[in-house]
């Protein structure tokens, strides 16, 4: 068999030929299918077969199944299946533990919220009775201090008296206070004012006792109204912040 040679002439005239079909050179490239196919949901099981078998490519022979394999693979597909149901109901339980979790949460926030409410309503009140006690006191301590001034002054009247009759009896010195208080001689008078003197300065103790005791006593209701108020502003500011941080938990 010859083959008559060709000039180079005939090259263009075959490539500028238009009639001639065009070769789809990328059908020539592609790769073949291989031989097994897996047709196998792991969520949904099929009635057809496992495994389907493809037409041998390039001569190569189908590899043979074994009860075993098959049965190996069904176990596989089953716990498949299980494993993909179970993450299913488990993230569903997990999600109704977490809103159950938020709703107590909620309610446990409401809670807190009215009881503190509640309490700072409290504390309004009994700051606002301490104050009106501490006002009473204030006023019962002015007075005390007033009549004990005036207390003192009758006092250092009646014991100047006492001492001026004694170094001088003969002669009777009336003592004036505002015009008004005299002071007599006579010895009966004199011990009657002296027992009163007695009398006074007892009444006096007892009545700086009681003042020092009430002024204990309104520094101590200055304390307790100071207490409150302090810890009245501390939970005002701490009420905001624990409001954002259930907020920012929810």
């Amino acid at each position: 068999m010859s083959f008559a040679p060709r000039g180079l002439d005939s090259i263009p005239d075959v490539c500028s030929n238009e009639d001639l079909p065009e070769v789809e050179l990328v059908s020539m490239l592609e790769e073949q299918l291989p031989d097994y196919k897996l047709r196998v949901d792991s969520l949904y099981l099929y009635e057809n077969k496992d495994w389907i078998q493809s037409s041998p490519c390039h001569g190569r022979l189908p590899e043979i199944t074994s009860p075993a394999r098959d049965e190996e693979s069904f176990r596989y597909m089953i716990l498949g299946t299980g494993n993909a149901e179970q993450k299913t109901y488990s993230d569903a339980d997990m999600v109704k533990r977490l809103l159950a979790e938020k709703d107590r949460d909620l309610e446990l926030a409401a809670r807190i919220g009215q009881a503190l409410l509640k309490r700072n309503h409290l504390l309004m009140e009994q700051n606002e009775a301490l104050e009106e006690q501490l006002g009473q006191t204030l006023d019962r301590v002015n007075q005390l201090q007033h009549e004990l001034s005036k207390k003192d002054d009758l006092l250092r009247i009646v014991s100047i008296a006492s001492e001026e009759s004694e170094t001088d009896s003969s002669c009777s010195t009336p003592l004036r206070f505002n015009e008004s208080f005299t002071v007599p001689h006579d010895p009966l008078q004199l011990d009657v004012l002296q027992d009163k003197l007695r009398e006074l300065e007892e009444e006096n103790l007892a009545l700086r006792s009681k003042a020092c005791h009430l002024k204990t006593e309104t520094i101590t209701y200055e304390e307790k109204e100071q207490q409150l108020v302090n810890d009245c502003v501390k939970e005002l500011r701490e009420y905001p912040g624990c409001i954002l941080q259930w907020q920012n938990g929810i």
